[in-house]
């Protein structure tokens, strides 16, 4: 009897020596590890980064035109965003789930929550875009997560679990302050130094300068530092959208430094110093870019079906893009919501970069007249003394088509007075000697339908048939039919006119990268004649531009150039739409079936009107070149001041009325900067 009590006794005893030390064994044993780890963590403070500068968009001397600026930012733990257990758990009491009393964990929760009402009323943003905000940031960690993961071939925690990202971004300095004092008693809660991007010049260099966005889940992806825990995007900053922001994007940017402590103070590991990014220095002249843009914008505003209009100025030498403005616009530090009520205008279309064809690229109309001269002679289809007889219709028998611009002919015209006087019936015979391929091949040693090289995003090729028949040879001469170029490519090719020469464009005052030059295969004979012609379209009587783009009382200075009326495409129509609320706009679209699927199926609007655009008045052209009087038949590379010009006023009329007067007070305002010390002019020799 003794002995069974005493075994019961013993069993009784043993139980809980065995749990204890099964016990004792899951926490030293089994779960060693994660114990480890939580108690190390609670000893670390959060890593510190340092913020590092995007770097400044600079003119070509030295004038700020994008800059980061001081501001602050609210930051909350990634493991409160996450809403971690393990975190929670530490921030509650303990590491483990059983250390932590329910009562404490409620606390905790009510806290957290409170800390998120007291962001939102400090910063009157909406409970309801904070969690947004937080759901995006933990998709983002998540997918850093994987990428590295798959890169490194093993599950990874990534450094963003284990740091504070931004819910609220812009702080002043007075509102940082005030957000420290309402958030101290929310540990997880950060106010973060940062900064955010400025922009000078207004209006003036809107698409230009381009804009920053937050990173989604494709830049993440493609991320050329996604390795770099220092360089690499992080969710909620920002990288360039378009143009020069987004060209110069790995250049501007720097590298975050870090600082990490544990509880006490001590370094754990060397401190990495950041770094900011490098400054990009343009070759446009700040000065003149606004002056050109206010000039633009009140000619374009002269004619009430006028959608906008673009000009661009190049140096001929060297081919920098010495201003380039397009009207309608938009001031860069104008916030996201606004940028997004300017995108709906489908009219204007002020976030479009007009001079590299973002949006739309144009017919170039009679511009093309001087490059298909250089052709038709080089390839032998034209001699320099041949004549062609123009009675104001190519075909006597077809008195509807293929007409000219004079009513009655121009009589008997030979190369030169077919570009003063633009002979539309000269340069149909022409373009049916030399073919649609022919006509191809030389407008792309020009450089039409290809990029210039500036390396925009928003730069487009433009459109150049390769094929077609007699009818297509013929309108393609006169710029029409299929073909369509960019304002870029355009005063770029009259430069190339201008100094025998093509050379890729650039807006980098630093770029070391190669630019080499091609001399066209166009023997000086035949050069003088297309200059000669050049300059008798503006400087002597019977020139399309004559009188309205002539210059006075500028020394030795003289403008040669083309004007051009271009027809737009005719399948172009616009359409007057009415949305719910009462809100109706003016949209461009190909077809109305287009133009509804742009909505969806409860949002489409209802189309009262429409207008096909090739009732509108034409795009009016000019493209010429500044040089001096001894050189208007020589290359103008070698005669000092030296600039090209292109300027395009959307649905106004005649090239040489409308046009031209504009490209002429542009280049007054080019020589009154007294541009590279070349021109010394004043104010009062400017009519």
């Amino acid at each position: 009897m003794f002995e069974r009590r005493l075994k019961l006794l013993l069993i009784v005893l043993a139980v809980p020596t065995v749990s204890v030390i099964l016990r004792l064994v899951q926490l030293q044993v089994v779960r060693a590890t994660a114990y480890q780890t939580g108690a190390r963590q609670m000893l670390i403070k959060p890593v510190r980064f340092f913020p590092c500068l995007r770097g400044n968009i600079t003119d070509r001397r030295g004038r700020p035109l994008a800059h980061d600026t001081e501001s602050w930012n609210i930051c909350v733990h990634y493991g409160i965003l996450a809403k971690d257990k393990d975190y929670l758990h530490a921030l509650a009491g303990g590491p483990s789930r059983e250390q932590v009393a329910p009562e404490r964990q409620r606390q905790l929760e009510r806290k957290i929550e409170a800390s998120w009402h007291a962001i939102a009323d400090l910063t009157d943003t909406p409970l309801e875009r904070l969690m947004q905000v937080r759901d995006r940031t933990v998709r983002d960690v998540q997918r850093i997560r994987e990428i590295v993961s798959r890169r490194r071939g093993i599950d990874t925690t990534v450094l963003e679990e284990r740091m504070v990202h931004p819910v609220v971004k812009g702080l002043s300095r007075d509102g940082q302050v005030e957000a420290r004092l309402r958030l101290a008693d929310y540990p997880w809660v950060e106010v973060v130094a940062s900064h955010t991007r400025r922009y000078a010049g207004g209006e003036a260099v809107g698409p230009f300068l381009g804009l920053l966005r937050e990173v989604d889940p494709d830049d993440l992806d493609n991320d050329p530092n996604g390795d770099d825990e220092l360089a690499r995007y992080r969710p909620g900053e920002r990288r360039g959208l378009g143009g020069v922001e987004a060209l110069a994007e790995q250049w501007l940017r720097g590298r975050r430094g870090r600082e990490q402590k544990d509880i006490e103070g001590r370094l754990i590991s060397p401190p990495v110093k950041h770094r900011n990014g490098k400054d990009f220095r343009l070759t446009i002249d700040l000065p003149l870019q606004q002056t050109l843009y206010e000039q633009l914008a009140a000619a374009v505003r002269r004619y009430p079906l006028s959608t906008g209009g673009c000009a661009v100025v190049l140096d001929v030498p060297s081919r920098h893009v010495l201003a380039m403005v397009s009207y309608p616009s938009f001031d860069p530090n104008v916030p996201w919501t606004g940028r997004q009520l300017l995108a709906r205008d489908q009219l204007g279309q002020p976030t479009k970069f007009r001079a590299v064809g973002e949006g739309r690229c144009y017919p170039p109309g009679s511009l093309v007249k001087p490059m298909i001269l250089a052709a038709a002679l080089t390839d032998g289809k034209l001699s320099p003394t041949e004549t062609i007889t123009c009675q104001g219709r190519l075909l006597p028998d077809v008195p509807d088509k293929w007409r000219c611009s004079a009513t009655w002919g121009h009589g008997t015209v030979d190369p030169v007075y077919s570009i003063q006087h633009s002979c539309n019936v000269f340069y149909y015979v022409v373009g049916e000697r030399i073919g649609v391929p022919g006509l191809a091949r030389w407008m792309s040693r020009f450089g039409f339908g290809r990029l210039t090289g500036t390396g925009l995003p928003e730069e487009r090729r433009g459109n150049l048939p390769t094929r077609g028949g007699v009818g297509d040879a013929r309108n393609m001469s006169i710029g029409q039919w299929r073909l369509e170029a960019t304002p870029m490519q355009v005063v770029n090719m009259m430069a190339t006119i201008a100094s025998g020469v093509y050379r890729p464009v650039t807006i980098w005052a630093d770029d070391a990268r190669p630019r080499p030059a091609t001399r066209l295969p166009v023997r000086d004979e035949y050069w003088r004649i297309v200059r000669r012609g050049l300059y008798q379209v503006v400087n002597e009587p019977g020139g399309t531009a004559f009188g309205r783009a002539t210059l006075t009382n500028v020394g030795d200075y003289v403008l040669s150039g083309k004007t051009g009326s271009a027809e737009p495409p005719p399948q172009e129509s616009l359409y007057t739409c009415h949305f719910s609320g009462g809100r109706f706009e003016v949209i461009r679209a190909p077809n109305r079936r287009e133009l509804l699927a742009r909505y969806p199926a409860d949002r489409k609007p209802e189309i009262t009107h429409q207008e096909p655009a090739a009732e509108y008045p034409t795009h009016a052209w000019f493209t010429g070149y500044l040089t001096s009087r001894q050189h208007d038949e020589a290359p103008a590379a070698g005669s000092g001041l030296s600039v090209a010009i292109a300027v395009v006023i959307e649905y106004a009329g005649h090239g040489g009325e409308v046009a031209g007067p504009v490209a002429r007070d542009m280049i007054y305002s080019i020589l009154n900067r007294n541009y590279r010390g070349k021109a010394e002019m004043t104010a009062g020799a400017m009519r």
